[in-house]
This record gives structure tokens, sequence and C-alpha cells, in this order.
């Protein structure tokens, strides 16, 4: 099977359980945006985003450096590789305890008052059960399994809707009942995927050596992860401080309605990075010609997908987010073109940069991040007071991009490959700009109007050689194949 064809299919398999793992999510949506208000959904995001800045420090790049030398390591050495990890991963549950007996203090820290302190003893149950549950995840992904970890996703998702409905609507425990449906299904997912599939894949043997690696490669990673986190997640905070959690709402609204595009970027995450590396470690000319030509096909078919479907989002969304959620809502619109194509740059920067990697030069992704970090940090303080949730959006894409262009220069030192950049920048800022006209001026285009310009992008990405017929009819094939 052809590499493209091989990315197709595994992005398609991944695609298919990251679906509907969002659409189950979404049929909570419409309950939980009616049982709570904007600024309890905001509560709820807030605390999302500390769980991520916490999750971000314990993981210490471990989930990086996993994948790394899984691939690298030879065939007896593999499970020596995922036990260390597995042991090092266990640590982040002691590691919170402290915590605990500081919760009024950080309940007064996240929303101004000591009275949500459990919650926040949620919180630190929520991280290392997350972090344990894409441990056993990327396990599937190492192996190419993608039908378990579709299975696992499954799970996680009817086990997130069943409790959440039970916790939130019929048992009305608000925001604490959607924390607990977050932790025990993530809970049930690592039980499941540890106890039946992944435990044979372990030799539990912990190894110095190994872990030596693993931290060496992950370290870098913490300060690239809490700088990355400034500019994914801080900007709630910054709307918290300047506006109110009902600011905060409106934000995560759009991200929720952004998240088709996450969903590309997490089967392209999944797929590529397991294929790249096959490819490199088995390629026998030393230049890799076939890895190289493997890796810009890939990005470009990527890029003209997740443009198209960007852009379709931008256009619809202040019609499709009052129906799923309520007319509260609306206003969370105006901020979903500055987030998809936000997403769109993030998984460039990750897509476009092997070399990195490959030359094992992770300090690169602490600066990179700590410079775009503190960028999004300014654009924040400038942004955020004036225009809200809108300027967040506008800083963080202005922060990606920025983080984009800078990685793919550094990356070239070490793997240079020869990506269109004219092209591939055109169609970006091309579905951009008609994204934010129609979204800050929707009276002036009407509906065939909306229609006309998301063909007029699609057109666009046939015209720069981006996107073409015949990777059409292999995605047609492998869609259709998969409902045989």
């Amino acid at each position: 099977m052809g590499s493209k064809k091989a990315f197709i299919k595994d992005s398609l398999v991944y695609g298919l359980g990251n679906g509907l793992k969002k659409f189950i999510g979404l049929l909570l949506l419409p309950f939980y945006t009616r049982a709570l208000s904007v600024g309890e959904f905001g509560m709820l995001e807030t605390l999302g985003t500390a769980a991520a800045l916490i999750g971000g420090v314990l993981s210490a790049g471990l989930e990086s450096a996993n994948g790394f030398y899984f691939f690298k390591a030879d065939e007896h050495e593999k499970g020596n590789v995922l036990s260390t990890a597995f042991f090092l991963r266990l640590l982040s549950f002691p590691v919170l305890i402290p915590v605990i007996f500081f919760r009024e203090s950080l309940s007064r820290l996240l929303f101004d008052t000591p009275e949500h302190g459990f919650l926040v003893v949620l919180l630190c149950l929520l991280v290392p059960v997350n972090l344990m549950m894409s441990e056993q995840s990327h396990l599937f992904r190492y192996f190419r399994q993608p039908w378990r970890y579709n299975l696992m996703t499954l799970v996680k998702s009817l086990a997130n809707i069943g409790l959440g409905i039970t916790l939130v609507i019929v048992l009305k425990y608000g925001v604490e009942g959607a924390m607990w449906a977050r932790v025990g299904s993530s809970l049930l997912v690592v039980v499941l995927a540890f106890g039946v599939f992944n435990f044979r894949k372990y030799t539990f043997c912990f190894s110095l050596s190994w872990a030596r690696k693993l931290l060496k490669y992950g370290f870098p990673l913490i300060w690239a992860g809490l700088a990355a986190w400034i500019y994914n997640s801080s900007d709630r905070f910054f709307l918290l401080y300047y506006h109110d959690l009902n600011e905060v709402g409106y934000y995560s609204i759009g991200a929720i309605f952004s998240q088709p595009v996450l969903l590309i970027n997490m089967a392209v995450q999944m797929s590529f990075g397991v294929l790249f590396y096959q490819s490199y470690y088995s390629e026998k000319n030393e230049l890799k010609p076939h890895t190289r030509k493997m890796a810009v096909d890939i990005y470009v078919l990527y890029l003209a997908g997740s443009v198209i479907l960007a852009t379709f989002l931008s256009l619809f969304s202040d019609s499709l987010i009052p129906f799923v959620a309520t007319p509260d809502y609306a206003a969370g619109s105006r901020v979903v073109p500055f987030l998809v194509f936000s997403y769109i740059a993030a998984q460039s920067y990750q897509t476009m940069g092997p070399g990195i990697s490959l030359a094992e030069k992770t300090w690169h992704f602490a600066w990179i991040t700590g410079v775009t970090a503190l960028l999004n940090i300014v654009l924040n303080f400038l942004l955020v007071p004036r225009w809200g949730f809108v300027g967040a959006g506008l800083a963080t894409l202005i922060s990606f991009v920025i983080y984009w262009q800078i990685k793919v220069q550094v990356a070239a030192r070490y793997f240079p490959l020869k990506y269109p950049f004219a092209r591939i920048l055109l169609l970006f800022f091309s579905g951009l700009i008609i994204s934010v006209f129609v979204v800050f001026w929707p009276e002036v285009v009407g509906f065939m109007g909306r229609l006309i310009l998301l063909f007029v992008v699609i057109a666009l990405a046939f015209l720069l050689k981006l996107l073409n017929r015949r990777d059409l009819l292999v995605v047609f094939e492998r869609l259709k194949s998969s409902h045989k």
C-alpha cells in the first residue's frame, strides 16, 4: 500500500472514531447549555483549562519521548520502553496529593471564591487519570490498531454522556456532576484498555537507562508544554480577569464548534507520525527521498481538506450554534474563524517540522514555544480588554501562525523538505479572510453567497494543485470499503 493511501486509510479510521466521539459529545451540549448558565459553562471550561496546564507539567514530555524511542528501540526492548514510561506515569498520582490541601486557595484563584474547593479536588483526580488514559490510547497507535482505539473512544464517549446526563440533568449536580462524568469515563477506559488489551505489551521492568533517555528527551518538552498552554489556554484567564465567566462561555462554545478541525488534526497526528518514522527508519537510502516526498504529499492533502472544512464551519457557525445550543450562546460564532484557522496552523507546525525530533534537539521546542508564549501574553493584554473573547481568538491565531513559521524554518536545518510555501499560504489566508468577512458582516452575504464563497475556496485548492481528483477517489474508496 502506498504511503499516501496508508495515511488516508489510517486517518479515516482514526477520524471515524474521533468523529463519533465528538458527535456523541455534542449530544451532551444541548443538555449542558440548558442545564448550565453561560457562566457555569465557562466555569467547567476553566477547570478543563487548569487540567490542561497541570497535565502538561506532569506529563514530563513522556508521550513524545515514548513514541520516539518505541520506534527507535530494538524489538525485544520495546516492551521495556513502554513499561518504564508506564511506571513514570504512575508517579503523577502521589505528586498531586499536596495540592488538595490548598484547594480553597486554588478555588479563590480560579473563581474568586473558596466555595468551589471540591471542584479542585476533582481536578486533581482528573489529571492523572487522563494521563493514564492517554498512555493506554497511544499504545494502539504504536501497534497500528486503530479499531481498538476507536472502541475505547466509543466506550469513553458513551460513558461520559451517560454519566453526564445522569449527574447533571437528572440529579442536578451541575458543574460537579460534569466533572465526575469526566473522571468516571476516563477511568473506565484506563481499566478496560489496560486489562483487556494492553497489559501483554508490557514487560513490567523498570529500566534506569530508558528512564534517563525518556526524561532527557521529554524534559525540554515540559517547558514547551507550559509555553504551549499559555498560547493555547491562558486566554480564558485573561477573559476572567478583564471580563467575566460569560466571555469564557462564549469563547468555549466557539471552540467546541471548531472541533471538527481538531478532529482532522487528531486523525492526522495519529497516523502521520507512525507512517513517517516507519518509512524513515526502513528506507535504506540515506537521503530518504521517499520519506521526504511522503511528508510533503501528506501535508498538502491535509491543508487543502482542513482549510475547506474551516471555511465551511466559519461561514455557517452563526446558524449552527443557536440550533445546537441556545440563542444565548450565538455570539460565540464570531470567534470560530480565528480558532479553526489557529488549529490548522497548530497542526501545520506539528506535521511540517519532523527534523527537530529526528535530530533529538527537543530544546528547540522550549525556546520556540517560549517566544510564542510571550507574544501571546502581550497580544492578550492588548486585545482582550478591548475586544473580549474575539480578541482572545485573534491573539491565538497570530501566535499559532508565528510558531508555525518559526518552527518550519528551524526544522529545515535538520531535515529540509520542499513544501510549496507560496501556494500553502495563499490558500490558508484566502480561506481566513473570506471567513472573517462573512462572520463580521453576515448581512452582506446571504446563504447562496456563502455557498459560492465556499466553492471558491474549494476551486482554489484544486487550482493551486494542493488537492486533486485522485486524492478524492482514494478517500471515496476508503469510505466505501469501510461500510462493507
